[in-house]
């Protein structure tokens, strides 16, 4: 194989397969659930856990609604430079940085993505200003594209967004304490939550039934610290529009991602995609156990399907998350992906 040491060196096995759906659905399934799932005792999905929570640098985490939370300029930028900064500049860089919730390092057509959220258009452009401001040493060539919102997939968002909720959402301090609790481990049991916030465990109980009610909290999800070089190929697409484009090979599209079938895309399979609005229409994030399905299912697929729309792309692979966490996502298709045409 042509990835490098770290994260996998083989397929995901069925068994581990099911047990990442079903924590991608709810992260806080009880053991007892998913080893039902997994068709296995729960000393078996104990240890098969484990070792993918090793393996991949597993992390459980929260899956938000950011309208909701006034996160409502977001943005996915990717940056190719003339001069490659050292990484230890690049981390400190993005450290303390409220607004860029996500940065990986690739390879390929582009050395930096970053998802960058804020709750005013002008304090997104101050940001990106701040930030070519900061790179110009390294001649940068920084391209943002407006991300609409997730199909199947989200984005990992760091602590900070807690203090982005919308006044007439009402939250006090006991709130966004189990928030910023729940998004380091939503895992945590109500016990621990309560030592931590100093409360008691009905209260804890209440107050999270509730920040769900209010739809703040989406999703317990998970997402991921170490898939390995070359297993995660973010790619973003652009195309011309033909009379006719969203009327016929969009509602193509739209089928042929409901296929089960061998020669669909399977964005099924551990992928993200979402729209953008700007130079490119839509951006992907597709998981794989090989370069070439990895390009086959983000990639090549489209070209075939929107030949009159005469697709471009530009793709790269992840090295390493600089800064977040990499969202690993296999949903039910027809229940959860999101549409912008019929």
């Amino acid at each position: 194989m042509e990835d490098g040491p770290e994260g996998l060196r083989q397929m995901l096995s069925s068994r581990e397969k099911i047990l990442l759906r079903e924590l991608s659905i709810d992260a806080r399934a009880s053991l007892t659930h998913l080893a039902k799932s997994a068709n296995c005792s729960s000393v078996t999905a104990t240890r098969v856990l484990e070792r993918l929570t090793e393996r991949l640098g597993i992390k459980f985490t929260l899956e938000v609604d950011m309208d909701r939370l006034g996160l409502s300029d977001r943005h996915i930028l990717t940056v190719k430079f003339d001069r490659m900064p050292e990484e230890s500049f690049l981390e400190s860089l993005f450290k303390d940085d409220i607004y860029a919730h996500d940065v990986y390092l690739t390879k390929g057509d582009f050395d930096l993505v970053i998802f960058a959220a804020t709750d005013t258009p002008i304090n997104y452009t101050l940001w990106e200003t701040d930030l070519a401001a900061n790179l110009s040493d390294y001649t940068p060539d920084l391209r943002p594209s407006e991300f609409v919102f997730p199909q199947l997939g989200f984005v990992p968002l760091n602590d900070s967004f807690v203090d982005f909720i919308r006044a007439e959402i009402k939250t006090d301090k006991y709130d966004k304490t189990m928030l910023r609790l729940l998004n380091k481990n939503c895992r945590l049991g109500y016990r621990e939550m309560a030592e931590q916030m100093g409360i008691n465990e009905d209260t804890v109980r209440y107050r999270l039934f509730r920040l769900m009610k209010k739809g703040i909290i989406r999703r317990f999800t998970i997402a991921v610290q170490n898939p390995g070089y070359g297993h995660l190929m973010p790619y973003f697409l652009r195309y011309k529009f033909y009379k006719g484009t969203t009327t016929s090979a969009f509602p193509q599209m739209r089928a042929h991602y409901m296929k089960e079938s061998e020669d669909a895309p399977a964005f099924n399979d551990f992928q993200m995609i979402a729209p953008l609005s700007g130079s490119y229409r839509s951006f992907g994030l597709v998981f794989g156990n090989s370069r070439k399905a990895i390009l086959d299912k983000g990639i090549n697929w489209h070209k075939a399907l929107l030949r009159r729309e005469q697709v471009s792309e530009k793709h790269a692979f992840i090295i390493k998350p600089l800064k977040g966490l990499l969202p690993l996502r296999n949903l039910d298709a027809a229940s959860n992906y999101r549409f912008i045409w019929k």
